[in-house]
């Protein structure tokens, strides 16, 4: 009986303050002060809002474009500034803007630089500040073309293999104040290029670091490196070059550049 008694007791309390109490956004009888979290978050806000901003006010008031009458709500100190009201977002676009504010529009949507397209030659207005190509298609065409040309040599890397060595560059220099004609890792071997091409002799320098002869991380496979200078020396003979080989297993080292250098140079007048 006593336990019944407690019960019944429980009920009555629960059951009276659920009738007392309402929520204080929406009404509805509630325990506590708020039906849910949203009524919660929904009531506090708006007494912030109008303890720091002041409490909404209905006005009638027409719209710019369509000339329709409609109720905004807004606050008693911001209604007299705003000269323009607009019903609806499809209004608010239709509205006559000023040539300034078309100009700062313009300029910002677009960047007017002048550039020449890699592909074709033809000058354009970049839209983008890094844009290299004047349309879709010719950046499709120049990507078409690029892997055609590595698929051909059998050489995927060639991009990736432009890095020279200080002892290279060095090498290069000296054969440009020595020689005429003098080339640079120029593909003119079917697809394939050579480090330094000394075109008064018909010479095709290959200089060979220890990537070359060592096997020098996980991804790097010797074999394959092997079998890309065998076909590169087939390509540069039957384009009728002479491929020279430069073996270069150390870091930078001036003396050694020019030991190889009078090497060459007796090698070319032996040759001749």
């Amino acid at each position: 009986m006593k336990v019944v008694g407690s019960i019944l007791i429980f009920v009555v309390f629960i059951v009276n303050n659920f009738i007392m109490n309402t929520c204080l956004n929406c009404g509805k009888p509630v325990i506590n002060k708020y039906c849910n979290v949203s009524c919660q978050n929904t009531h506090q806000g708006s007494e912030r809002a109008n303890n720091i901003y002041g409490i909404l006010t209905e006005f009638n008031v027409n719209c710019e474009t369509c000339k329709k009458d409609f109720i905004v709500y807004e606050r008693e100190f911001l209604y007299p500034s705003k000269n323009k009201y607009f019903c609806c977002r499809a209004c608010a676009n239709k509205r006559e803007r000023s040539t300034e504010t078309k100009l700062k529009i313009s300029n910002s949507l677009k960047i007017h630089r002048e550039g020449i397209c890699n592909y074709c030659g033809i000058k354009y207005e970049k839209r983008r500040k890094h844009q290299q190509y004047c349309s879709h298609s010719c950046a499709t065409k120049n990507n078409i073309n690029l892997k055609n040309s590595l698929h051909l040599a059998g050489l995927k890397s060639v991009i990736s293999q432009n890095r020279r060595s200080k002892n290279e560059i060095n090498f290069y220099e000296l054969c440009l104040n020595e020689y005429k004609n003098v080339l640079c890792n120029e593909q003119i071997f079917n697809g394939w290029d050579a480090d330094i091409i000394i075109e008064d002799f018909k010479i095709a320098v290959l200089w060979n670091g220890v990537w070359h002869y060592k096997k020098i991380s996980k991804k790097h496979s010797l074999v394959q490196v092997e079998n890309r200078d065998k076909i590169k020396f087939k390509e540069i003979i039957n384009c009728g070059y002479t491929p020279y080989i430069i073996k270069d297993m150390g870091k930078e080292n001036k003396n050694f550049v020019l030991k190889e250098f009078e090497k060459l140079k007796q090698y070319l007048f032996i040759d001749v």
